[in-house]
């Protein structure tokens, strides 16, 4: 579809040598010099200029380069395109999730697109929220599941699960009976911390020092599914929004009690890359995620709902 002259344009920048950008390219050098020469004489101006052993860029070759290469990206994309609408796709989604979402909505989700589409692939990168900003500026990935209160150029929130931060703890726990926890009521039990991440914001972390609380960690880990262990043992507790406990929550084997501070309200969203957004691949995916994250919502709603049920008999039973 595309004259060879691009490929060639693209390798000689990447190489800065006639020489080295054939032999990447499998092709003789003089194949690559002719075509650059006759691209060169049909637009009027020189490309490169010699700099040392270096071929650099012209500001016109500059300006082509980009030119060049917006067109082969266009062309893969187009490519990716028609072998997802064919059912043939074997593209790729880059993946960015808080730990939370890997313990169960990613691997629902994979394992329900790949049922119709065997052929997708996908990169997963499990992140922590202190290197989310670097990774998002990145700009590498597709899809990202992360705090929602954040905003991130280039991404644009497709959807959301709302649920407050708390406190998650063993059914033992001398607060599991509360209906609401004070940040300082934490004060005297030990924490334990997933990759040593501050979760809270500056408003919970100044009440935590108003009340003279000291912030002292137990158990510091890198491990999700360790940290529930511990929680599990009663070993200490953890400040987290209940989405990556919901089986534990439900099965009774952990406990989780919402803040009374305001500010501990959140939301966990999916965002997806502006750009990327409507390749066939990635829609099909978010279409697939949006079902889990509604699914999920339910199930932390009925959770919920359960739990404040729970609390308000036992009061009732602890009065008669």
């Amino acid at each position: 579809m595309h004259a060879p002259v691009l490929r060639y344009l693209d390798e000689v920048v990447r190489q800065g040598s006639i020489r080295r950008a054939a032999s990447q390219l499998n092709v003789a050098s003089s194949a690559v010099n002719r075509q650059i020469l006759k691209l060169e004489a049909e637009i009027g101006v020189k490309l490169f200029e010699r700099v040392g052993k270096r071929l650099v860029l012209t500001p016109a070759g500059e300006k082509l380069t980009l030119h060049v290469r917006k067109t082969m990206s266009e062309w893969d994309n187009a490519l990716s395109e028609i072998k997802a609408i064919s059912g043939e796709s074997s593209a790729e989604v880059a993946i960015i999730a808080l730990p939370a979402f890997l313990e169960k909505i990613v691997p629902e989700a994979i394992e329900e697109i790949t049922a119709h589409y065997p052929k997708m692939r996908f990169n997963i990168f499990s992140t922590s929220p202190i290197d989310t900003v670097r990774e998002m500026r990145s700009e590498r990935h597709d899809i990202a599941l992360l705090f929602a209160n954040h905003h991130f150029r280039r991404y644009r929130l497709a959807d959301r699960i709302d649920s407050s931060l708390g406190v998650v703890m063993g059914p033992g726990h001398p607060l599991a009976s509360a209906r609401q926890i004070a940040l300082a009521d934490c004060a005297e039990y030990p924490l334990i911390l997933l990759n040593d991440p501050w979760e809270l914001d500056a408003t919970s972390e100044m009440e935590f020092v108003r009340n003279n609380a000291p912030f002292g960690s137990r158990i510091v880990t890198n491990s999700f599914n360790v940290m529930k262990e511990m929680l599990k043992r009663n070993l200490g507790i953890g400040f987290f929004a209940p989405i990556g406990f919901i089986d534990e929550l439900l099965s009774r084997e952990l406990v989780y009690v919402p803040f009374k501070s305001p500010d501990a309200s959140g939301s966990t969203g999916l965002f997806v890359h502006e750009e990327r957004a409507q390749e066939p691949h990635i829609k099909l995916f978010v279409a697939t995620l949006n079902r889990r994250f509604a699914t999920t919502q339910e199930r932390i709603d009925a959770l919920l709902h359960r739990g404040a049920e729970g609390r308000r008999r036992t009061k009732a039973a602890k009065q008669t």
